[in-house]
Protein backbone atom coordinates (compact mmCIF):
# COMPACT_ATOMS: atom_id res chain seq x y z
CA UNK A 1 0.00 0.00 0.00
CA UNK A 2 1.53 3.72 -1.02
CA UNK A 3 -0.95 6.20 0.36
CA UNK A 4 -2.67 5.95 3.70
CA UNK A 5 -5.78 7.91 4.65
CA UNK A 6 -5.27 10.51 7.52
CA UNK A 7 -8.21 9.54 10.02
CA UNK A 8 -9.27 13.21 11.60
CA UNK A 9 -6.89 13.57 14.62
CA UNK A 10 -9.69 14.07 17.24
CA UNK A 11 -11.41 10.22 16.42
CA UNK A 12 -12.41 8.53 19.36
CA UNK A 13 -13.76 5.25 19.99
CA UNK A 14 -17.13 6.52 20.11
CA UNK A 15 -17.35 8.07 16.57
CA UNK A 16 -15.88 4.63 15.21
CA UNK A 17 -18.67 2.51 17.19
CA UNK A 18 -20.87 5.16 15.61
CA UNK A 19 -19.59 5.04 11.95
CA UNK A 20 -19.72 1.37 12.12
CA UNK A 21 -23.39 1.57 12.87
CA UNK A 22 -24.52 4.40 10.44
CA UNK A 23 -22.20 2.14 7.62
CA UNK A 24 -24.18 -0.97 8.93
CA UNK A 25 -27.58 0.87 8.27
CA UNK A 26 -26.64 1.65 4.95
CA UNK A 27 -25.47 -1.30 3.80
CA UNK A 28 -28.85 -2.92 4.91
CA UNK A 29 -30.51 -0.54 3.20
CA UNK A 30 -28.33 -1.24 -0.24
CA UNK A 31 -28.20 -4.76 -0.01
CA UNK A 32 -31.28 -7.06 -0.82
CA UNK A 33 -31.18 -10.91 -1.71
CA UNK A 34 -31.82 -11.74 -5.08
CA UNK A 35 -35.66 -11.66 -5.60
CA UNK A 36 -36.15 -9.67 -2.38
CA UNK A 37 -38.18 -7.13 -2.78
CA UNK A 38 -38.61 -3.01 -1.17
CA UNK A 39 -40.26 -3.15 2.18
CA UNK A 40 -42.34 -0.81 3.04
CA UNK A 41 -40.31 0.78 5.46
CA UNK A 42 -36.65 0.54 3.45
CA UNK A 43 -35.40 3.90 3.02
CA UNK A 44 -35.07 5.24 -0.57
CA UNK A 45 -31.77 5.00 -2.07
CA UNK A 46 -30.23 8.14 -3.82
CA UNK A 47 -30.67 8.37 -7.67
CA UNK A 48 -28.01 6.10 -9.88
CA UNK A 49 -27.88 3.74 -7.13
CA UNK A 50 -29.78 0.63 -7.76
CA UNK A 51 -30.36 -2.00 -5.26
CA UNK A 52 -27.15 -5.10 -5.23
CA UNK A 53 -27.46 -8.83 -4.03
CA UNK A 54 -24.23 -8.12 -2.15
CA UNK A 55 -21.69 -5.70 -2.00
CA UNK A 56 -18.51 -6.01 -4.59
CA UNK A 57 -16.09 -8.51 -2.83
CA UNK A 58 -13.43 -6.22 -2.36
CA UNK A 59 -15.82 -3.96 -0.39
CA UNK A 60 -17.55 -6.59 1.49
CA UNK A 61 -14.38 -8.31 3.17
CA UNK A 62 -12.78 -4.54 4.56
CA UNK A 63 -16.27 -3.69 5.96
CA UNK A 64 -16.64 -7.19 7.56
CA UNK A 65 -12.95 -6.77 9.06
CA UNK A 66 -14.05 -3.32 10.15
CA UNK A 67 -17.57 -4.33 11.79
CA UNK A 68 -15.64 -7.08 13.39
CA UNK A 69 -13.09 -4.92 15.15
CA UNK A 70 -15.08 -2.27 16.01
CA UNK A 71 -17.53 -4.78 17.77
CA UNK A 72 -14.51 -6.16 19.88
CA UNK A 73 -14.14 -2.60 20.40
CA UNK A 74 -17.14 -2.02 21.65
CA UNK A 75 -16.83 -5.38 23.94
CA UNK A 76 -14.16 -4.68 25.51
CA UNK A 77 -15.21 -0.86 26.39
CA UNK A 78 -18.41 -2.55 27.76
CA UNK A 79 -16.72 -4.60 29.75
CA UNK A 80 -14.38 -2.15 31.16
CA UNK A 81 -16.98 0.37 31.47
CA UNK A 82 -18.95 -2.63 33.74
CA UNK A 83 -15.71 -3.33 36.31
CA UNK A 84 -15.13 0.05 36.95
CA UNK A 85 -18.99 0.46 37.44
CA UNK A 86 -18.66 -2.25 39.90
CA UNK A 87 -15.39 -0.85 41.26
CA UNK A 88 -17.37 2.42 42.34
CA UNK A 89 -20.39 1.01 43.58
CA UNK A 90 -18.05 -1.70 45.68
CA UNK A 91 -16.04 0.97 47.10
CA UNK A 92 -17.79 2.95 50.55
CA UNK A 93 -18.67 6.37 49.50
CA UNK A 94 -18.24 9.52 51.42
CA UNK A 95 -21.65 9.67 52.76
CA UNK A 96 -21.45 5.75 54.01
CA UNK A 97 -18.57 6.95 55.79
CA UNK A 98 -20.13 9.82 57.41
CA UNK A 99 -23.19 7.69 58.47
CA UNK A 100 -21.47 5.04 60.12
CA UNK A 101 -19.55 7.60 61.89
CA UNK A 102 -22.36 9.55 63.42
CA UNK A 103 -24.06 6.15 63.97
CA UNK A 104 -20.91 5.05 65.76
CA UNK A 105 -20.65 8.65 67.56
CA UNK A 106 -24.61 8.19 68.89
CA UNK A 107 -24.05 4.83 70.54
CA UNK A 108 -20.89 5.67 72.32
CA UNK A 109 -22.46 8.79 73.67
CA UNK A 110 -26.37 6.76 74.53
CA UNK A 111 -23.76 4.16 76.41
CA UNK A 112 -22.09 6.28 78.24
CA UNK A 113 -25.06 7.87 79.64
CA UNK A 114 -26.44 4.89 80.25
CA UNK A 115 -23.83 3.47 82.15
CA UNK A 116 -23.08 6.78 84.06
CA UNK A 117 -26.96 6.11 85.40
CA UNK A 118 -25.91 2.60 86.47
CA UNK A 119 -22.81 3.63 88.23
CA UNK A 120 -24.95 6.76 89.85
CA UNK A 121 -26.79 4.53 92.04
CA UNK A 122 -26.42 4.01 95.77
CA UNK A 123 -25.80 0.65 97.70
CA UNK A 124 -28.84 -1.09 97.76
CA UNK A 125 -27.22 -4.74 98.34
CA UNK A 126 -28.37 -5.92 94.88
CA UNK A 127 -26.37 -7.96 92.21
CA UNK A 128 -24.93 -6.29 90.49
CA UNK A 129 -22.89 -3.77 92.79
CA UNK A 130 -23.15 -0.04 91.84
CA UNK A 131 -19.64 -0.20 92.25
CA UNK A 132 -19.25 -3.11 89.28
CA UNK A 133 -20.88 -0.08 87.13
CA UNK A 134 -18.33 2.55 88.42
CA UNK A 135 -15.42 -0.36 87.13
CA UNK A 136 -16.96 -0.43 83.42
CA UNK A 137 -17.31 3.21 83.38
CA UNK A 138 -13.81 3.69 84.29
CA UNK A 139 -12.50 0.86 81.69
CA UNK A 140 -14.39 2.77 79.25
CA UNK A 141 -14.13 6.31 79.63
CA UNK A 142 -11.57 7.00 82.00
CA UNK A 143 -10.60 10.71 82.70
CA UNK A 144 -9.37 12.64 81.29
CA UNK A 145 -9.99 10.96 78.00
CA UNK A 146 -13.67 10.21 78.73
CA UNK A 147 -15.55 10.20 75.39
CA UNK A 148 -13.04 12.40 73.59
CA UNK A 149 -11.93 9.51 71.69
CA UNK A 150 -14.74 9.04 69.37
CA UNK A 151 -13.67 12.27 68.11
CA UNK A 152 -10.06 11.46 66.85
CA UNK A 153 -8.90 10.13 63.43
CA UNK A 154 -10.97 7.23 62.08
CA UNK A 155 -7.87 5.12 62.50
CA UNK A 156 -7.00 6.07 66.10
CA UNK A 157 -10.70 5.82 66.70
CA UNK A 158 -10.98 2.70 66.19
CA UNK A 159 -8.08 1.31 67.97
CA UNK A 160 -9.46 2.95 70.88
CA UNK A 161 -13.23 1.48 69.67
CA UNK A 162 -11.43 -2.33 69.99
CA UNK A 163 -10.22 -2.38 73.03
CA UNK A 164 -13.49 -0.98 74.70
CA UNK A 165 -15.55 -3.74 72.75
CA UNK A 166 -12.98 -6.18 73.90
CA UNK A 167 -13.78 -4.82 77.66
CA UNK A 168 -17.63 -5.36 76.75
CA UNK A 169 -16.88 -8.87 75.95
CA UNK A 170 -15.68 -10.18 78.91
CA UNK A 171 -17.84 -12.04 81.50
CA UNK A 172 -17.35 -9.00 83.95
CA UNK A 173 -18.87 -6.01 81.55
CA UNK A 174 -21.55 -8.58 80.15
CA UNK A 175 -22.81 -8.88 84.35
CA UNK A 176 -23.10 -5.32 84.73
CA UNK A 177 -24.59 -5.20 81.15
CA UNK A 178 -27.36 -7.67 81.96
CA UNK A 179 -27.94 -6.25 85.77
CA UNK A 180 -28.59 -2.98 84.71
CA UNK A 181 -30.32 -3.13 81.81
CA UNK A 182 -28.12 -2.35 79.06
CA UNK A 183 -28.27 -4.82 76.63
CA UNK A 184 -30.45 -3.13 73.87
CA UNK A 185 -27.78 0.02 74.15
CA UNK A 186 -24.70 -2.90 73.86
CA UNK A 187 -26.84 -4.39 70.71
CA UNK A 188 -26.99 -1.23 68.67
CA UNK A 189 -23.29 0.07 70.10
CA UNK A 190 -22.14 -3.49 68.31
CA UNK A 191 -24.13 -2.89 65.13
CA UNK A 192 -22.69 0.52 64.89
CA UNK A 193 -18.93 -0.72 65.36
CA UNK A 194 -19.44 -3.34 62.71
CA UNK A 195 -21.15 -0.70 60.52
CA UNK A 196 -18.07 1.53 61.58
CA UNK A 197 -15.36 -0.90 60.73
CA UNK A 198 -16.76 -2.00 57.13
CA UNK A 199 -17.15 1.76 55.85
CA UNK A 200 -13.64 2.33 57.06
CA UNK A 201 -12.11 -0.59 55.69
CA UNK A 202 -11.13 -2.01 59.13
CA UNK A 203 -13.40 -4.99 59.01
CA UNK A 204 -13.56 -5.80 55.22
CA UNK A 205 -11.44 -5.74 51.97
CA UNK A 206 -13.17 -4.99 48.93
CA UNK A 207 -10.37 -5.67 46.29
CA UNK A 208 -10.77 -4.91 41.72
CA UNK A 209 -11.22 -8.25 40.22
CA UNK A 210 -7.86 -9.50 38.81
CA UNK A 211 -7.84 -9.65 35.01
CA UNK A 212 -10.10 -7.17 34.49
CA UNK A 213 -9.49 -5.19 30.81
CA UNK A 214 -7.86 -2.07 31.57
CA UNK A 215 -5.79 -1.54 28.05
CA UNK A 216 -7.87 -1.28 25.12
CA UNK A 217 -5.27 0.32 22.52
CA UNK A 218 -4.59 -3.25 20.63
CA UNK A 219 -8.20 -2.90 19.59
CA UNK A 220 -8.48 0.77 19.08
CA UNK A 221 -5.05 0.12 16.73
CA UNK A 222 -7.63 -2.87 15.24
CA UNK A 223 -10.97 -0.74 14.58
CA UNK A 224 -8.88 2.06 13.23
CA UNK A 225 -6.49 0.31 10.68
CA UNK A 226 -9.47 -1.78 9.76
CA UNK A 227 -11.71 1.72 9.41
CA UNK A 228 -8.76 3.23 6.70
CA UNK A 229 -8.67 -0.16 4.87
CA UNK A 230 -12.74 0.15 4.69
CA UNK A 231 -12.40 3.81 3.46
CA UNK A 232 -9.77 3.31 0.90
CA UNK A 233 -11.76 0.30 -0.64
CA UNK A 234 -14.97 2.01 -1.31
CA UNK A 235 -13.15 5.20 -2.68
CA UNK A 236 -11.08 3.13 -5.09
CA UNK A 237 -14.54 1.43 -6.08
CA UNK A 238 -15.87 5.01 -7.46
CA UNK A 239 -15.09 4.50 -11.42
CA UNK A 240 -17.05 6.33 -14.02
CA UNK A 241 -17.05 3.56 -16.32
CA UNK A 242 -18.68 1.35 -14.05
CA UNK A 243 -22.57 2.40 -14.13
CA UNK A 244 -23.47 2.56 -9.84
CA UNK A 245 -19.98 2.38 -8.45
CA UNK A 246 -19.48 6.57 -8.13
CA UNK A 247 -23.24 6.55 -6.55
CA UNK A 248 -22.66 3.47 -4.26
CA UNK A 249 -19.40 4.91 -2.98
CA UNK A 250 -21.12 8.52 -2.10
CA UNK A 251 -23.55 6.44 -0.58
CA UNK A 252 -21.60 4.11 1.86
CA UNK A 253 -18.79 7.37 2.35
CA UNK A 254 -21.58 9.78 3.68
CA UNK A 255 -21.32 8.60 7.15
CA UNK A 256 -17.60 9.35 7.47
CA UNK A 257 -17.45 12.48 5.52
CA UNK A 258 -20.43 13.68 7.92
CA UNK A 259 -17.95 12.73 10.82
CA UNK A 260 -14.95 14.23 9.76
CA UNK A 261 -16.54 17.45 8.66
CA UNK A 262 -18.19 17.64 12.39
CA UNK A 263 -14.78 16.83 14.12
CA UNK A 264 -12.88 19.71 12.06
CA UNK A 265 -15.24 22.49 13.17
CA UNK A 266 -13.74 23.08 16.25
CA UNK A 267 -10.30 23.64 14.55
CA UNK A 268 -11.47 25.90 12.32
CA UNK A 269 -10.27 29.24 12.75
CA UNK A 270 -12.99 31.61 13.69
CA UNK A 271 -13.24 35.22 10.79
CA UNK A 272 -10.89 37.57 11.31
CA UNK A 273 -12.50 40.36 13.37
CA UNK A 274 -12.34 43.81 11.65
CA UNK A 275 -9.44 46.11 12.85
CA UNK A 276 -10.74 48.68 14.70
CA UNK A 277 -10.13 52.59 13.88
CA UNK A 278 -6.94 53.52 15.52
CA UNK A 279 -7.28 56.36 18.34
CA UNK A 280 -4.80 58.88 18.14
CA UNK A 281 -3.02 58.78 21.77
CA UNK A 282 -3.46 62.08 24.25
CA UNK A 283 -0.72 64.48 23.79
CA UNK A 284 1.71 64.16 27.40
CA UNK A 285 0.66 66.97 29.89
CA UNK A 286 3.45 68.80 31.28
CA UNK A 287 4.96 67.43 34.66
CA UNK A 288 6.31 69.96 37.06
CA UNK A 289 10.14 69.27 37.84
CA UNK A 290 10.66 67.16 41.39
CA UNK A 291 12.05 69.45 43.87
CA UNK A 292 16.00 69.09 44.57
CA UNK A 293 16.56 66.14 46.79
CA UNK A 294 13.44 64.38 46.21
CA UNK A 295 13.85 60.72 45.94
CA UNK A 296 13.78 58.67 42.22
CA UNK A 297 10.93 56.24 41.03
CA UNK A 298 10.59 53.20 43.63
Amino acid sequence: MFSTIVLPPDLVADDVIGLRDQMSARIAAVVRPKGGKRKEGDAALPRGLEPLAALPPHIDRPWKRFDAAATELQGFRGLRASAQADQRHAAPSEAARSAANTDSDDRWRAFEQWNAGAAGLSPDGETPSPSEARWLYGQLFPAPEGLRFITRRPRVQWAAMVQRMKTLEEERAQAVIEGFGGARHYQQLVAAHARFGEAYGFTTVVLAKEGGPTDGRPQWSAARDALRSLIQKIESHADPEIPGSEALAAFLLAPYVEMADDLAKPRRKAPAKKPEAAVPAPKPEAVPAAPFGAGGTP
